[in-house]
């Protein structure tokens, strides 16, 4: 027996070190290319040769990862803020790997009007890319704060209407705002509302200044926005928590997960967002900044393979603002209650399908429907009784449903470095409510679009393209423009291009139809569509030595609109929307960034916008340029064994120069003052990202209402009149839990 005993334990040990000899395994170090200091977190994915089989890991706090395997593999391995590096290693190897360094983040990726997804210093446009980390430390909630300190934007804020944006001197009807690549639908004045886009489920923001009007069709005159929604492409199951609080009375609270199985991917989230309104002076009930509740609904299921990948999602947005009223004399018990209800609904499918010799289908249609109500109460504080208050004009339902089917077609022939594509873009809306003609009106666009690609030498890319369309209520310009990039070296990148661009009259401007004992407003159905012609040049120069790396960034842009559809008296104090205004603006920026790598980035720019519209020159004001600047100063200190960032964003928002109607008629010139901002956050992660514990201050100068100025006899005066900017010096608390199996 004990003869067995021992050779039981001689064949064990013999076993185990047979084993231990016979195994092999891949051994690897990361490390920065520039500091040589390892790179922690780092995701590596191994994939066999035979595409087979697939494992995610991440490097440890020394850049290490292991891997027992008796195959060759490649390996893929990414990380913030250094370029992605692929290699195929054998399985019994033990190396050590570099990652090279990004100059400000060029590696990002990017898919706005893109031909294929691709890193946002090869696009053909200038686009500016912001993406999560950014966000987190902004501690940005909605598109407004975290557009608010961008240098090319400005946002214009409403108490009740919310807060919009203007690009090169353009307003809000004028940028096109996407998710995912689909219209937002539901405009106020022909604004979006911001603060309704929430950034609880953002990957990154993708902005394109200059017309995208061959692309997107209508309302790209200035731009496009496209906000890219974060989506599962990594770890088997993912869970996320987020809640952020406001000294303002701002209590937010979000949560979601997903899940990847083989081709499948499926994910479900969800936010409720609240604020308690504000006033700068106590007035017991009517707030200047009204008390809003939101609820968000996110979901989405994606199929892929080598071949094709097809996409199904939908989101739902449902707001309530409440306009409590002042308590009405003799008695002080009651008082006028309007409610606003917002609803959005967006159902979307996508199709990716990759056919032989480098060509690919993009299908994406989608179905959105948005819902405006307002409805008066009149409530009784003694008994808490409301009554819906009989007076029609006191309430109203506006709906509008949008479909999309969007079809494009690209081919790529490397042979003679030639791309094209070519697409269709079918949108229809129908609108309904008691203040469109007839109750009811619907508008269809049927246009085709076409592209070239073409780089007669490496270093130049030249890109033509058109667009035509048929629309069923106006007629349609043909839209051309021409994008070229040039990089005569690697640290150099110029663009320049030129674009007519187009906004489709609305709905509303064509057949509003809103009479009542204050307002006399008619759409006008022969209203013709605004085009524009636009020219933009940019320049990029980068320079670096070890860690240390510069950039300098210069443009220039003119915009010229023709057929402006703007609000006017006609007769007997009856308004109507016409064509007659034309507007030009002008401006360029200039922005230098440095970057102690990885611990330090800075980054001040300035940007001048001029505005001319011969509208008021009509009126007998003198027609020129008014210019108005903005400046930003932003600063990131990361504390790397602290896992600690400090971030300090600050922007000098100019004098706005105004044009306004008095009460006979007369345009006359009015200046918002300037005003300055500044944000400040720290950020603590923990347990390899697992926890970001975010607390900050906004607004730090405490604006609230800038005084608006007017000219009177060639001289500055006081005005009674403010304008809203913010609701004063808050402070913020952020936690994001982020759970991930790979």
């Amino acid at each position: 027996m004990n003869n067995f005993i021992r050779i039981s334990v001689l064949l064990t040990v013999f076993t185990t070190l047979s084993y231990i000899v016979d195994a092999q395994a891949l051994e690897i170090q990361v490390f920065d290319k520039q500091t040589g200091e390892p790179v922690s977190f780092a995701h590596v994915c191994f994939e066999s040769i035979d595409k087979k089989k697939t494992i995610h890991k991440v490097t440890d706090n020394n850049g290490n990862v292991f891997l027992e395997t008796d195959k060759n593999m490649q390996i893929t391995i990414s990380a913030l803020g250094y370029i992605t590096l692929i290699d195929t290693l054998a399985a019994d190897t033990k190396t050590r790997l570099f990652l090279q360094p990004t100059l400000f983040e060029m590696d990002e990726v990017v898919v706005t009007a893109q031909y294929s997804p691709r890193r946002v210093d090869q696009s053909i446009y200038k686009i500016d890319v912001i993406g999560t980390r950014k966000i987190v430390e902004k501690g940005a909630t909605n598109l407004t704060e975290l557009l608010s300190n961008e240098l090319n934007v400005r946002i214009s804020n409403d108490a009740v209407l919310g807060s919009s944006m203007s690009i090169q001197g353009l307003s809000g009807e004028h940028v096109k705002i996407l998710i995912d690549g689909i219209p937002v639908i539901g405009r106020m004045n022909g604004n979006i509302d911001l603060s309704q886009l929430n950034m609880y489920n953002v990957d990154h923001i993708e902005l394109v200044e200059g017309p995208m009007s061959v692309i997107y069709g209508s309302n790209a005159l200035a731009g496009a926005v496209n906000i890219i929604t974060r989506e599962n492409s990594r770890s088997r199951y993912s869970a996320w928590q987020n809640s952020y609080l406001e000294s303002v009375g701002v209590y937010n609270f979000d949560l979601g997960t997903s899940a990847r199985h083989n081709k499948h991917n499926f994910s479900v989230s969800g936010s409720r967002n609240f604020f308690s309104g504000y006033s700068e002076y106590d007035t017991l009930r009517a707030k200047q900044w009204k008390p809003k509740l939101q609820y968000n609904f996110d979901t989405y299921y994606t199929l892929e393979n080598e071949k094709f990948r097809l996409k199904l999602d939908t989101r739902f947005f449902d707001e309530t603002i409440q306009n409590k009223g002042p308590l009405l004399p003799p008695y002080w018990e009651k008082a006028f209650d309007t409610y606003f209800y917002t609803r959005r609904w967006t159902q979307k499918a996508l199709l990716h399908y990759n056919l032989p010799e480098k060509r690919n289908l993009d299908v994406i249609t989608s179905y959105s429907t948005y819902l405006r109500k307002k409805n008066t109460w009149l409530k009784d504080l003694t008994t808490l009784e409301e009554i819906l208050v009989p007076n029609s004009s006191d309430h109203d339902t506006t709906i509008f449903n949008a479909v999309l089917l969007r079809g494009t077609y690209t081919r790529e022939l490397p042979d003679i470095r030639l791309s094209f594509q070519a697409g269709v873009d079918i949108n229809l809306e129908n609108g309904k409510g008691k203040r469109i003609q007839d109750k009811e009106q619907s508008i269809g666009d049927y246009a085709g679009f076409f592209s070239l690609n073409y780089q007669p030498v490496q270093q130049l890319d030249l890109q033509p393209g058109i667009r035509m369309s048929y629309n069923t209520k106006y007629r349609s310009p043909v839209v051309p423009s021409l994008n070229i990039k040039w990089n005569p070296s690697s640290k150099i990148l110029i663009r320049a291009s030129y674009a007519r661009g187009f906004r489709a009259p609305s709905l509303k401007e064509l057949y509003l139809y809103f009479v009542d004992i204050n307002h006399n407003i008619r759409g006008n159905p022969n209203l013709r569509a605004e085009f524009s012609h636009n020219i933009n040049l940019s320049s990029e120069v980068y320079s670096g030595h070890n860690i240390n790396q510069y950039s300098i960034r210069a443009g220039f842009f003119y915009n010229s609109i023709y057929n402006r559809i703007t609000l006017a008296v006609d007769s007997a104090n009856l308004y109507s929307y016409v064509n007659i205004d034309r507007f030009k603006s002008i401006g360029g920026q200039l922005s230098f960034r440095y970057k102690l790598h990885p611990r330090l980035l800075f980054e001040i720019g300035l940007y001048e916008v001029g505005r001319k519209s011969s509208l008021v020159s009509e009126s007998g004001v003198r027609q020129s340029f008014r210019f108005s600047t903005d400046g930003i100063s932003n600063a990131t200190f990361k504390f790397l064994r602290r896992n600690m960032t400090l971030a300090i964003y600050y922007k000098y928002t100019g004098r706005l120069p105004q044009f306004y109607t008095d009460e006979l008629g007369n345009i006359t010139n009015r200046y918002i003052e300037s005003y300055h901002s500044v944000n400040i956050s720290v950020n603590k992660s923990f347990w390899n990202d697992l926890i970001i514990l975010s607390i900050g201050g906004k607004n730090l100068f405490d604006n609230k209402n800038i005084e608006v100025s007017a000219i009177k006899n060639g001289a500055d005066s006081s005005s009674a009149v403010t304008y809203p900017v913010g609701w004063g010096r808050t402070l913020f608390l952020s936690l994001n839990i982020h759970l991930n199996k790979f």
